[in-house]
């Protein structure tokens, strides 16, 4: 039968065997128990211990008969702990509190076990009834693992070959659960193919045939036949993906457990949603990401690797939440956060809700990561996010970080973000960066001479129409040595502003524009465009000597003083700029040096717009 028969039959049989489980363990606990949105599929031992979860129960799973092999039923510890505690009757607080705190104890893992093999009996049932092999389920010893702290390469909880996952979710009494996962050796159900054997004349020709040998390594391949006692052994590369993967599975895990913990300790519902991840530099984040004014909680990390990381909140946020945990009443809160004082009341008591956090977060990774570390809580700070200096110290050492940001919500109510910023090294995730230059340099290679279509669809609602034919009559300008912009006094009534601090790119593009008999006036950056817009300008000329948060912050005044059409010029674009300066205001781009063909296009194309 082929595997996708056996597969199909499978699904159908695994259909009646979620069914008898919500009645058999259901039954069992006198609870209400379904199973629901059953999912299968075939994975090796390394993806599905790669998956991001918590702790869970593994309890080792025997097949006897016509079909052998090893296999697993897992579920998480909170799932195995609640069904276990429904099972010996436990008050529903009290159930709450030992699932909450995951206390797996002695005789909540009894009670588990029980249901584990009433499991194992239904699935031998269900299968005896239904498949055309006859074989049994049979549950052995369980344990409690960290999935990412899993050897691969052991038979450890169970060999390294390729497993048919069955999945499916648990409502117990209305209480939404996870997944219950059963781990089925997939060779001899028919769903792989047994590994071809190499044949005896292959063994005597080539005594280490059956050996694997690294790609590319003929030096390695003579060493092991002169020493076949001792084969060089080459160490697995880095995989930077699942690196990533395996960190985000604890940052989540993280998110999860804040929310329950520092719900807990304040006695109101917390949510931390939206959660997402990135590589981010101290620069950007405190000008793009960081509220105006922020509490940051500085935390060392320690043990196997050691660095420091940062909890920043807004200040308001820090305020509230301190307020919250110190019960101020609702009128006089309102009022602290409005006035924005972070006084030692407050301080005192958002501190120990960031020693829960660095206890969460030590929790998690020690758990879950490879390498134990554990997170200190040192010190808050009150930091203005405009006031740092990016090559300072100061409130973090300009590096690459790792950033986990996730939306606040504290009963009911919505506030910022709540952002975890590691430095990259420290998980090995700087590599991830590489990925952004490569992108930035493409799209510098795409922006060589002229970038075209730079605005957005949104952006190009605001530029509208045509604009009519030059005015008669230019200027010209002048440039210092120092290569700055000699303001210039021009017609009254020019068709085109240009600002610029580059005297030379300023030149070449006035006398394209003296060629087309185009008037226009030239500022520099210091003078104040707003006294020349809009008047009878029909579009700006932004022209900078550097691509830099100087220049970006013309374009703003200019983009704030009016909506006319905006044409930024400068040197070595990249995709964060380009993504910036669209963001600022900014209608489209000019590489320069520019030629004079890439200058009368973008001339051109400004021509054919019209203020909205």
């Amino acid at each position: 039968m082929s595997s996708e028969k056996v597969k199909k039959k499978l699904d159908k049989i695994l259909e009646f065997v979620q069914e008898r489980l919500g009645e058999e363990v259901g039954g069992l606990m006198g609870a209400t128990l379904s199973m629901s949105d059953l999912q299968t599929k075939l994975i090796s031992k390394e993806d599905y211990f790669d998956e991001p979860s918590g702790k869970v129960v593994f309890s080792q799973m025997e097949f006897s008969g016509d079909i052998e092999g090893n296999g697993g039923l897992i579920i998480s510890v909170k799932d195995a702990i609640r069904l276990g505690g429904t099972l010996i009757m436990l008050p529903e607080n009290e159930l709450v509190e030992v699932v909450t705190s995951e206390d797996y104890s002695e005789e909540i893992e009894d009670s588990y076990g029980e249901l584990a093999n009433l499991i194992a009996g239904a699935y031998t049932s269900t299968f005896e009834e239904m498949f055309p092999k006859s074989f049994r389920f049979i549950r052995k010893d369980s344990q409690v693992l960290s999935p990412m702290k899993v050897d691969v390469d052991s038979d450890q909880p169970l060999p390294n070959q390729l497993y048919y996952q069955v999945s499916a979710s648990m409502t117990l009494n209305g209480t939404e659960m996870g997944q219950l996962t059963m781990l089925m050796p997939g060779e001899p159900f028919g769903l792989v193919e047994a590994p071809a054997q190499p044949d005896a004349e292959a063994k005597t020709d080539t005594p280490h045939a059956e050996d694997t040998i690294d790609a590319g390594s003929v030096e390695e391949s003579q060493s092991e036949t002169a020493q076949p006692e001792q084969p060089q052994a080459a160490g697995k590369p880095f995989d930077l993906k699942k690196q990533k993967k395996r960190v985000d599975a604890c940052l989540a895990e993280c998110r999860v457990r804040m929310e329950e913990e520092v719900g807990a300790l304040l006695g109101t519902e917390i949510k931390l949603s939206d959660h997402r991840t990135n590589i981010i530099t101290k620069e950007d984040y405190f000008m793009d990401e960081a509220p105006g004014k922020l509490i940051v909680a500085h935390m060392d990390i320690v043990g196997d690797v050691e660095s420091k990381s940062y909890l920043c909140v807004s200040l308001k946020d820090a305020i509230r939440i301190g307020g919250t945990l110190i019960m101020l009443p609702p009128g006089e809160l309102d009022n602290v956060v409005k006035d924005g004082e972070f006084g030692d009341d407050s301080e005192d008591a958002y501190g120990e809700i960031t020693n829960i956090i660095s206890g969460v977060y030590t929790k998690v990774f020690e758990e879950l990561y490879p390498d134990k570390i554990r997170f200190v809580k040192t010190h808050l700070e009150e930091v203005v996010s405009m006031k740092v200096d990016s090559d300072s110290d100061e409130p973090m050492p300009d590096n690459l970080f790792y950033m986990s940001s996730s939306e606040i919500n504290m009963g009911g109510k919505d506030l910022g973000k709540m952002q975890m910023l590691i430095p990259a090294a420290t998980f090995q995730l700087d590599g991830l960066v590489q990925d952004a230059v490569a992108d930035d340099s493409e799209e510098s290679a795409r922006t060589k001479g002229s970038v075209t279509g730079a605005t957005s669809s949104s952006d190009d609602e605001r530029v509208k129409g045509s604009v009519g034919g030059g005015v008669e009559g230019s200027t010209s300008v002048t440039s210092t040595a120092g290569g700055t912009v000699e303001p210039s006094e021009g017609t009254d009534n020019p068709e085109f502003l240009i600002v610029s601090n580059d005297g030379g790119e300023c030149s070449k593009i006035t006398g394209l524009f003296n060629q087309r008999g185009i008037a226009y006036k030239v500022l520099d950056y210091k003078e104040n465009v707003s006294n020349f817009l809009p008047g009878e300008v029909r579009a700006v000329f932004l022209i900078m000597s550097s691509v830099d948060e100087k220049g970006l912050g013309v374009a703003i005044k200019i983009s704030a003083a009016s909506s006319l059409p905006l044409l930024a010029a400068g040197p070595e674009w990249t995709r964060t700029k380009v993504i910036k300066a669209v963001k600022y205001g900014v209608d489209d781009i000019l590489v320069t040096p520019a030629s004079d063909d890439d200058i009368f296009e973008k001339i051109d194309s400004l021509q054919a717009l019209k203020a909205a």
